[in-house]
């Protein structure tokens, strides 16, 4: 999850997304630099391309810390500048394309770093399990309402061949993890959702994917959205989903958040079935302090330092939590936490968790805070299955199986020794390697989600 994914330091995970605007004429090509953050200094690359129809696409790497392919929005594109910008992170870039590469300022939380960038050579990946028309089902873009929130969400119905009234199949809605995401959850050049899709088409199983709410083209605004919210436009795509001509009964794939979603809505009884890829079970604050762990130790710093940079994070989402539930979200410092706790932490650690503090007083992280999705799986009553890849770096596959397993027995789960967060097969598991991964999803996953679905849905 795939997440579904937030880069000037470790505090976030990171989620990735795209975007695109037209243009004309532009340097295409990749364009790296570096920007000081306190004491270090941190390597950016903007990767800009033009797609088949002529629109202008860029995504942001982010080496130091293992994150590659997060989408920019492209506001402006010309032959001689570039207005780039990324709302999930709060930035953006203005500049000015030179002999030698890219020349600008990158904004963020009110902080502006100066950024010069020297061009390199565009590489374009191959990503063979992308589907290709003719295809055996019909597909048909849609719109459907989310009455409770007043937004339209625009998304996609396929339906295989022989779904007809008197001939129903099996349906799923696809739920994204965390961060923006259009309805093929597409990240890194893959399209997991639409692969997945597909295969579930030529297997008889319908299903309906949608673009995030406040993205691409669904209405509403994400700016002030919590995990509720999206459980709320799920639910609304189950519902749409149910009164189509032959749909039959109706489950839901999520991915990482997406899981946490799908066992929301389980135990309000709403799908008939649950495919949980990467779920997150444990509470994020859980998963975010073993992100930000390994991220520090993957940075260098030393062991005893990192663990007081642990300790204080955990304070710090502790008192976030406790003060979103009595109605404040109002941001504090790293720094003052510390104090209050007398936590030794190195000025250098406190200097760099409170230049972007602000960023974490969301609605969305402040509320995700609050949630176990322990106890929606405790109570779902429908059919689950929870699966994971063991080199997950984002969710880990031991503990949150675990939990489900604990919570909900008669779960099936399962785990696959060689793969990612997304699925696939891998080498490491860090994020900066799915970009280079051609495998978009890992075949064997493919053929068990269809199984379940068939087996659980008839």
């Amino acid at each position: 999850m795939a997440w579904k994914d937030r880069f000037i330091v470790a505090f976030l995970a990171l989620f990735v997304w795209s975007s695109s605007l037209s243009a004309e004429l532009f340097p295409e090509g990749s364009y790296r630099g570096k920007i000081a953050v306190g004491p270090s200094r941190l390597t950016l690359q903007f990767n800009i391309s033009q797609n088949a129809d002529g629109v202008a696409e860029c995504t942001l790497d982010s080496p130091n810390q293992g994150a590659k392919g997060i989408g920019m929005t492209v506001d402006f594109i010309s032959e001689d500048s570039v207005a780039l910008s990324c709302a999930s992170i709060g930035a953006d870039f203005r500049g000015r394309f030179t002999d030698g590469g890219l020349e600008g300022e990158l904004s963020q939380s009110g902080y502006k770093f100066p950024l010069k960038m020297r061009k390199r050579a565009l590489k374009i990946a191959r990503r063979p399990q992308t589907p290709k028309p003719p295809y055996p089902y019909t597909s048909i873009d849609t719109t459907f309402e989310n009455s409770e929130a007043g937004i339209t969400l625009a998304g996609t119905i396929v339906l295989p061949e022989g779904a007809t009234r008197k001939s129903r199949v099996p349906a799923v809605v696809f739920v994204s993890g965390s961060g923006l995401q259009n309805r093929d959850e597409e990240l890194f050049g893959h399209k997991p959702f639409l692969v997945i899709a597909d295969y579930l088409a030529r297997n008889g199983i319908a299903s309906l994917r949608y673009d995030d709410r406040g993205f691409a083209k669904s209405g509403g605004d994400a700016s002030e959205a919590t995990t509720a919210d999206f459980a709320s436009d799920a639910a609304a795509a189950i519902k749409f989903l149910s009164g189509i001509d032959g749909i039959g009964k109706v489950g839901i794939i999520g991915h990482s958040e997406g899981g946490t979603i799908a066992l929301m809505l389980a135990a309000e009884r709403k799908p008939r079935f649950v495919v949980s890829l990467a779920g997150a079970i444990l509470p994020l604050k859980d998963v975010m302090l073993a992100q930000n762990r390994a991220s520090f130790e993957k940075s260098g710093f030393a062991p005893e330092v990192v663990d007081k940079a642990v300790v204080l994070i955990d304070a710090v989402f502790s008192e976030q939590a406790s003060r979103y539930l009595a109605g404040n979200n109002e941001p504090f410092k790293a720094s003052d936490i510390a104090v209050l706790k007398g936590l030794d932490v190195p000025a250098q650690i406190l200097e760099m968790l409170d230049a972007n503090m602000k960023q974490l007083f969301t609605p969305w992280l402040s509320y995700s805070l609050t949630v176990d999705a322990r106890k929606y799986a405790a109570k779902a009553k429908c059919p689950v299955l929870a699966i994971n890849g063991e080199k997950d770096t984002q969710v880990d596959a031991r503990t949150n199986l675990a939990a489900i397993r604990e919570a909900q027995p008669k779960a099936v789960v399962k785990s696959y020794p060689e793969l990612n967060h997304l699925f696939q097969h891998c080498k490491t598991g860090a994020i900066s390697e799915y970009g280079d991964i051609e495998e978009t999803i890992s075949p064997e996953v493919l053929a068990d989600i269809t199984a379940f679905i068939l087996d659980k849905a008839r």
